[in-house]
């Protein structure tokens, strides 16, 4: 194992009282990790606590189809970076868009208080990226879009 991949064991072992099994999972294998090739929006965020996310986005006929994420920081926003990207791919733009900190803190199963801005960041990347893709299309963003993050 790799010296980051201990320190992410490490780090794993504090937390495991503290965090579901589920976030372990989005923690220690993240999902959709990197960047979408030839993507049709990006978006880069940066969280409260200095931590930031990277969104690349692929849709086809309104549906999101790839999604790339790059997060850099905690563990806390690493899971909420993966989680967020299972729960946007497969949701049509309009869909994705109405994914709230709330969304991911279920598919988690759990986030501690002081954490909640990790899963805030997720989804208001998710929605800069969306509102990218629109840009790009020359559309106007959805009514009321741009994530329930925010």
């Amino acid at each position: 194992m790799s010296q980051g991949g201990a320190a992410v064991s490490r780090e794993l072992k504090h937390l495991h009282d503290t965090v579901s099994d589920k976030f372990i999972q989005h923690a220690r294998h993240p999902r959709n990790l990197g960047h979408v090739p030839q993507p049709d929006a990006l978006a880069t965020a940066v969280g409260q606590c200095g931590d930031s996310v990277e969104v690349s986005i692929r849709v086809q006929d309104g549906t999101i189809t790839e999604v790339g994420v790059v997060p850099h920081g905690c563990l806390y926003t690493v899971a909420c970076a993966s989680a967020m990207s299972e729960l946007a791919k497969g949701r049509t733009v309009d869909q994705a868009l109405e994914l709230g900190p709330e969304d991911i803190e279920r598919e988690v199963e759990g986030l501690p208080e002081d954490h909640l801005h990790c899963a805030r960041l997720a989804v208001n990347t998710l929605g800069e990226a969306i509102e990218e893709y629109y840009r790009r299309q020359n559309r106007p963003l959805a009514q009321g879009g741009g994530g329930r993050g925010r």
